[in-house]
């Protein structure tokens, strides 16, 4: 239920038609603001904005309120500080309101000079927490706020079966349209491979050359752009140097120089481990690139990322355990992404929304610097923490919160519609899973993660 300019409006029995001339009134009267009535503890409701997104008008969260909807509804957005987030906003990311715009600070160069050796693998992780430079978005953490932003980081039943790559795509670009950098709109940059199909093969090409075409320019700055796309194989070609190849791409390879390479495999070890020992699995990768005179698109920097056959990011088997485990037994959650953060830092690996209070979910490895830190008192939220370094997986904490029909789930963006089954029946309980008896050995009990390592705090 949303409050739009002192009418109540219930988006499960309100049509576009009655809804988009009400959405553009606002959107040109930016100081009134819409209202989300998901929660009965905000009183008069959540404030929102309305965003202009491919042609339609969108209602978006006012930055920083994600925590204050209930955890049911499709604005609901664990607290930053549990991600790598919470130290770029204000700085490496700007978010604007008043124009529906997000600027963003790019930590890497769009643009290389003739003849300049190319750039190695960005790798967003640094060795010491304190060197993470938080005013600028790594390749790495640009990435993550693009998965972030297109919501395949929220996870609810009714999604099952209906992620594919042109449902990627699509939600990428249109988040990418509100977000601009220092000299270009971000949409301008990015490009994402149109699902292949041998009958359009000859014009899909045509449309790639045309968006790679501004690459071509004369001068000695050649200008740069940004692929985003599924790794189909990274495969030697002739005369030293590599091709990587992205799926729906078949006739674009990315040729990708030898120091190139030799960066990738050091800085992305975990996710090439992962991608072969876990077949279901899927390697993504966003890439800068430029375009020689002959038209041989080169890459210049390459950052990459594990996610699950559901198109979940992941960082380990362990936390795809978890992941898997969740989705087979109906659960709800919202996955936390590390951004430029290394992974020595205590994040939450997920939050689960379908409990009352939602929950924080820690995975702690022996390279962990320190147990998570004490939940926040001003914070309604649990916590659930597994020390994967001496401990079986922990029992769930089970659901405790009943989803109806005409809930805010069904939110007044678009994306979510897509995703979601158009009339999502109620939600049965999860049946809980079972606790594992833990056998630490050695000293490894007095470790501090060991000890609340099946807790469960609120």
């Amino acid at each position: 239920m949303y409050a739009i300019d002192d009418q109540i409006i219930d988006r499960a029995r309100v049509g576009e038609d009655y809804l988009q001339p009400l959405l553009a009134a606002v959107h040109c009267s930016p100081h009134h603001r819409p209202r989300c009535l998901c929660s009965a503890s905000e009183t008069g409701g959540v404030d929102m904005y309305v965003a202009r997104i491919s042609g339609r008008y969108v209602l978006k969260r006012m930055p920083g309120t994600g925590p204050h909807h209930a955890s049911a509804c499709a604005s609901y957005t664990p607290p930053v500080e549990l991600t790598g987030l919470a130290p770029l906003l204000g700085t490496a990311i700007r978010e604007q309101p008043s124009t529906g715009l997000t600027r963003l600070a790019l930590g890497f160069p769009m643009a290389r000079s003739t003849g300049r050796a190319t750039a190695q693998a960005d790798t967003g992780d640094i060795e010491a927490p304190d060197e993470v430079d938080v005013s600028k978005l790594s390749l790495r953490g640009l990435l993550h706020f693009l998965w972030d932003e297109a919501e395949f980081v929220r996870w609810v039943p009714a999604m099952s079966g209906r992620r594919s790559w042109p449902a990627i795509r699509r939600y990428v670009l249109m988040a990418a349209e509100t977000k601009t950098t220092k000299t270009r709109d971000l949409s301008e940059l990015l490009w994402l491979p149109e699902p292949f199909t041998v009958a359009e093969k000859a014009d899909i090409a045509a449309r790639r050359t045309a968006a790679f075409a501004p690459l071509l320019g004369p001068g000695k700055n050649r200008r740069l752009m940004l692929a985003l796309g599924e790794v189909k194989d990274i495969a030697p070609a002739r005369f030293g140097r590599h091709k990587l190849l992205i799926k729906h791409a078949p006739d674009c390879p990315f040729i990708v120089e030898p120091e190139t390479l030799t960066h990738v495999r050091h800085a992305f070890g975990t996710e090439f481990a992962l991608r072969q020992a876990l077949p279901g699995s899927k390697l993504i990768v966003l890439l800068t690139f430029g375009v020689t005179a002959a038209g041989v698109a080169v890459a210049d920097r390459i950052a990459l990322m594990s996610v699950s056959a559901d198109w979940i990011p992941f960082e380990s088997v362990f936390e795809h355990t978890l992941i898997s485990g969740l989705i087979g037994h109906g659960r709800r959650f919202t996955k936390s992404l590390r951004y430029n953060q290394p992974t020595t830092s205590p994040l939450a690996s997920l939050v689960l929304t379908d409990t009352d209070p939602p929950t924080a979910c820690y995975l702690t490895t022996a390279a962990t610097a320190g147990p998570p830190p004490p939940p926040d008192p001003n914070l309604p939220l649990r916590q659930w923490i597994w020390n994967t370094a001496v401990n079986a997986m922990p029992g769930i904490p089970p659901t405790t919160r009943h989803i109806s029909r005409t809930g805010p789930d069904r939110g007044l963006s678009p994306r979510h519609n897509a995703e979601e089954a158009p009339h999502s029946t109620p939600t049965k309980e999860a049946p809980t899973w079972p606790t594992h008896r833990t056998h630490p050995t050695g000293d490894s009990t007095k470790n501090s993660c060991a000890t609340t390592s099946a807790s469960t705090t609120t």
